[in-house]
């Protein structure tokens, strides 16, 4: 059986947040985010006063500060967006139990950020094949078993949706130009996040001497002495890597956040956060 995560539901629940969403229009076929009425989208427009079993939320306490009137702050109605979460269902994903929980976890997150909105939310995981509907967060558990010998990022082209928003879940430990790589994922987005997920070792390893290692993806195995030099070579590397993704999501305006395997899901939301994918809690 392909692994598959066990994900800890409660805590991801618990840290969990609203999707970030555009405070532009999203123009699309299937509607745009903001309409003419109030709802409750983030894009303010006006006050009334207040009037009994108004949302609390809404209430502008500054203003209330200042002049003891309960007025209610107003906002343009909020229409159901795109949102494509991409997720890399390789085996690279699942090398060890902590980065395939990880994944899980993530996965979860984003899940979860979708649900919090009114949006049409689909999981891609294969450039070939129909995008999996997301309708409630434990449909993420559907496509977790992580044993496709490629990541679906490697493909020319993936069935992403114009002006979608798109949550892209990914190691990138693949070859790649980064520049073309984000340029593609970009193409006719609404936005963009990309975040990578890595163990600690894969990207600060240590120097362990001669080593067997083998390419969990394509079985391919090769004989090394991971010696200072060689560690010092390929933590240079990995870090040239890391910032070519962050700077092609920047030009790209996308944002970029680096999670590493192993740190906790409350941690994780508060990234994703402070990376402008989900709205501070």
């Amino acid at each position: 059986m392909p692994p598959s995560p066990s994900i800890d539901w409660p805590a991801v629940r618990a840290a969990a947040a609203r999707l970030a969403l555009p405070r532009t229009l999203l123009r699309g076929r299937a509607g745009e985010r903001l309409g003419s009425g109030t709802g409750s989208s983030l894009e303010f427009q006006d006050y009334r006063p207040y009037a009994p079993g108004d949302d609390l939320r809404h209430v502008d306490w500054a203003a209330y500060a200042r002049s003891e009137l309960l007025a209610v702050r107003l906002y343009r109605e909020e229409v159901a967006p795109r949102v494509d979460l991409v997720l890399d269902v390789s085996r690279s994903m699942a090398v060890t139990d902590a980065k395939l929980r990880a994944h899980g976890e993530l996965a979860a997150l984003a899940a979860c950020a979708c649900a919090s909105t009114a949006a049409d939310s689909r999981i891609v995981i294969a450039a070939d094949g129909d995008p999996v509907p997301l309708r409630r967060p434990e449909d993420v558990e559907r496509v977790l078993a992580c044993d496709a010998a490629a990541s679906a990022l490697e493909a020319a082209h993936l069935p992403l949706r114009r002006r979608s928003l798109r949550i892209v879940v990914s190691d990138f430990l693949f070859p790649h130009d980064a520049d073309a790589l984000v340029g593609r994922l970009a193409r006719d987005a609404a936005s963009l996040a990309i975040v990578q997920l890595t163990l600690r070792e894969e990207a600060e390893p240590g120097a362990l001497g001669g080593r067997r290692l083998i390419d969990v993806e394509d079985r391919g195995a090769i004989d090394m002495v991971l010696d200072e030099a060689a560690v010092r070579d390929y933590r240079a590397r990995f870090g040239r890597l890391r910032l070519a993704l962050s700077r092609a999501a920047r030009r790209s305006g996308a944002r970029f956040v680096h999670v590493v395997a192993g740190t906790p899901v409350r941690e994780v939301a508060r990234s994703l956060a402070r990376a402008g994918v989900l709205d501070p809690a």
